[in-house]
Formats: structure tokens, sequence, C-alpha cells
């Protein structure tokens, strides 16, 4: 393939000297070429990322259904029991996700992303077995060690096909399906607990059981799909591979060769803009957790019967569905983050804030979850896809993906003890510090959005160019997002 001519752009600077690059790359691409890689990519590697998410999101929150069916009064998780057994999850999962990331880029997606999916799901069909609270206990805190890499791993394996502003509303596709997961889930449970009961598999256990079987099916499918780059994908023609591999390359300075080392563990925890948003998606999978774990529970406190809980709880997440894909698609279309997330947010806020001012009636009550779920579930792939289409480099890119997610989920170890018993049924506590998060990460998501589109114009009036005098080509390569050519997706 010819390199793209960039004789005219030796006088360009900045910002301006990139989108002409880009301009001349997009190009040299055939673009009936290019939108056959798409097409395949979507009809290949995105499914797969879209099951996978969806079923490690229904194993981690349908202890929320199963509580409501049985296994709090089977399993005699009284008092504090279920919040601990909720905590010891998010404590193993933050624990395991950067070093599961890493493992991630060392073994590559083929291996790592089938791996993960079969072993979350068997643990999901053994926790049909539980017997007591500590079993509860050991049983969560396993599931949270082999689902703390899917969501980084799946978002690394994306970056590796996806050029930036495509990766968000395909993150946001999949991601999506974690509010999705919350309708689905609460139809399967509802049809899972009229299972006749087969040996000691009865009522909430075949919740556990069967969803845990489906999630180790998707895993073991997976890896006969997965490839770890455009290079070795089994569905592209020659051509194509070379394509999808070239836009890639123009997409980050690193090759995707290069190894593990402390300068990319650097670069990627040393990128302001990555902190702010680890900050501001730990405030956002506070929300998102938490309703994710406790809607059916806020749900039976409006007086619903437990079968009307997991009933009632399916349009408010199939709405909150409907609206992450379309502000995902439209802020792929404006190649603009920001703006869609200080969109998405207001909703969340609004909604806790109702929870904390009204008793009644029931029916404003019920809007307000719809409120609740639509913000926190839009927002929170963005968020994890904004940080590492900001990251230049493969490894980068990776290590950014876990620290993320990583941190992110100190929110949802939060989230664990937002819903207490003792406060039942207002729930005074939980709605306030979900409030309050949402506010919190709202403001951080402005000041990112106004230090990114700040530090783009200092780029393009060449305020950055400094970094790459008296230095190789390579050397220069190798600066990742600190590059004066780069530029940040505000």
């Amino acid at each position: 393939m010819e390199e793209p001519s960039t004789e005219k752009l030796d006088s360009l600077e900045g910002h301006a000297a990139v989108h002409a690059r880009a301009d001349a790359v997009t190009t040299t691409f055939d673009a009936v070429v290019e939108k056959r890689i798409r097409r395949k990519l979507d009809y290949t590697i995105l499914p797969v990322a879209i099951l996978m998410y969806l079923f490690a999101f229904i194993d981690r929150a349908n202890v929320g259904n199963a509580k409501i069916l049985g296994m709090e009064e089977d399993l005699d998780l009284t008092g504090d029991r279920f919040n601990i057994g909720l905590t010891t999850f998010f404590t193993s999962y933050i624990f395991f996700e950067v070093p599961a990331n890493a493992a991630c880029k060392k073994l590559g997606p083929k291996i790592w992303v089938p791996f993960l999916g079969t072993t979350f799901g068997l643990t999901t069909m053994l926790m049909s077995t539980m017997t007591n609270y500590k079993s509860f206990y050991a049983a969560r805190f396993m599931l949270g060690v082999f689902e703390s890499g899917i969501m980084p791993s799946l978002v690394y394996l994306l970056s590796c096909f996806y050029r930036r502003h495509e990766l968000v509303s395909r993150v946001g596709v999949y991601a999506s399906f974690s509010s999705l997961s919350g309708a689905f889930g609460g139809l399967l449970a509802s049809g899972l607990f009229y299972v006749p009961q087969w040996g000691m598999i009865h009522t909430w256990r075949n919740i556990f059981f069967f969803e845990g079987l489906i999630s180790t099916l998707i895993g073991i499918g997976s890896y006969f799909v997965i490839a770890n780059h455009p290079s070795q994908a089994w569905f592209f023609t020659e051509e194509e591979k070379q394509v999808a591999s070239y836009r890639m390359a123009q997409e980050t300075r690193a090759q995707h060769t290069e190894g593990l080392s402390w300068r990319y563990f650097k670069r990627a925890i040393f990128n302001i803009n990555v902190l702010l948003v680890c900050v501001a998606d730990a405030c956002c999978l506070c929300v998102m957790n938490s309703m994710a774990l406790f809607t059916p529970t806020i749900l039976r406190s409006m007086g619903f019967s437990r079968i009307q809980s997991q009933l009632m709880s399916v349009p408010p997440y199939a709405w909150a569905t409907l609206v992450c894909v379309s502000v995902t698609f439209l802020s792929d279309r404006t190649r603009t983050r920001g703006v869609w997330l200080l969109f998405a947010m207001p909703f969340t806020i609004v909604g806790f804030a109702i929870q904390l001012g009204v008793d009644g009636p029931t029916g404003l009550l019920y809007f307000s979850v719809f409120c609740c779920l639509t913000g926190a579930f839009t927002a929170a792939p963005m968020l994890i896809a904004w940080a590492v289409e900001n990251s230049s480099g493969y490894t980068t890119r990776a290590i950014v993906a876990g620290l993320t997610a990583g941190w992110a989920n100190l929110g949802g170890l939060v989230a664990t003890w937002t819903y207490m018993a003792e406060e039942a049924p207002r729930y005074t506590t939980g709605h306030a510090i979900n409030c309050g998060a949402a506010v919190l990460c709202t403001i951080i998501v402005a000041i990112t959005t106004v230090y990114l589109r700040w530090e783009n114009k200092q780029r393009t009036k060449g305020k950055r160019d400094h970094r790459i005098q008296g230095i190789t080509m390579e050397e220069a390569a190798d600066l990742g997002h600190k590059h004066p050519e780069y530029v940040f997706t505000p």
C-alpha cells in the first residue's frame, strides 16, 4: 500500500497538520473497502463484546433479583451480610483489574477474553449451590476476580480494530447492554423463578445456574471469533488486513508489537485528563452499580410485589438503553464527548432529587427511576472510552482501560453500602450519596472538557512544538499523547 504524500504538509503546524495528515490518509483508503471492514467488525468482534458484557453484568447484578426471590432467607443474609457479600465482589474486582488488563496485553485478547468469559460463567453456575452467607462471600469474591478484566479488555480489544472516532459508539453499544441487562435480567429472573425444582436447584438458584451456563458457552464460543490484531483476523481478506492494519497504524504512534514497559505505565498514570475521567467514572459507577444492585429493592419499597418488582424494572432499563445508544451514536457523529455527557448526567441528578424531595405518588417515584438510570448508564461507557481514545499506543491504551475501570470501581465499592435494609422504605442516605456523586461527576466532566479544548488550542498555536525539537523520529513517535500533533477528543 502506498503511503500518503505529505509534501504539502511540511509547512503546516500543530492541529492543522494533524487534520491534513488524517485527510491525506483517508483519501488513500478505498472507501468501499473501509466500509466493508467496519461492517465485518460490527458483525463479528462487536457482537462478542455485546454478549460478553451483557452476561457479565447480568451475572454481577443478578443477586439483586435473587435477593427478593428468597435467597436472603435461604442463606441467612441478615443484617449487613448482603452488603458485605456485595463488597467482597468489588474488593477483588478492583484489586485484580489492572493486572488483568496487563495480562490481556501480554496474552492477547484472543486468549484472555474467552478465558474470563468462561471462568466468570462457571463461577456464576456454582453460585446456585451456595448454602450459607460464607459461601456467598466466597462466590462473590471469585466472581470479582474473573470479571475484573472484562470491561477494560473489551475496550482494549475494540481499540485494536476501530479508529478513535468509531470507538465510542461501539463501546456505547455494547456497554449500553449493562442497562439492557436490567431489563433482560428482570424478565429472565421472573421466568427462571418458576422452573420446576431439579435436585437442589430451584427458584432463585435457577437464576445463577442458567445465566451462568449461557455465559460459559459465550466465553467458549468467543475464542473462535476474536483476533488479536487486524492482520490476524480470520474474517478479513488480505486486502482488508492491509487496509485495516494501516488505518490503525495512523491512529496510534506506537507499534502493535510494543511490550510492557514502565514508561507506558507512567504515560498512562501521569495523564491529567485520564485522572480526571477516573474520578468522574468512579462517581458515575457509584450510581450505576447502586441502581443495578438495588433497583428491585427500591421498587419493592414502592409497594410492588416480588414478581412485579422484577417486571417493573424492565421499562426504565429499556429506556436507559435507548438513550445510551442514541447519545453515543451522536457523540461519534459530532466527535465530541463532554457536551453529551453534560447532557446526560442532569437526568440522574433530577431523578435522585425527586426521590429525596417527595414521598409519593408512586407514579412520580417510578418516573424518577427512569431519570436515575438514564444519566448514569449513558455516561459510564462513554467515560471509559473517552479515557482510552485520548491515550496513544496499544500498551498505554490497555493500561488506561484497566486503570480507569479499576479506579472507577471504587465507586462500585461505595455503591454496595448505599442502600441499607434499616433505612427502608425511604433510603435517604443512598439517594443522597448518589445525587452527590452525579453532581460531582458532572462538574468534573465540565472541567475535563474545558481543559481538553484549551490544550488543543495550545497545540494549534504551536506552543507544544518544543517537545519534538532536537529528538529523533523514533523518540517523537514515543511521546504518545504528549506529541504536539496529537489532538484530544474534547
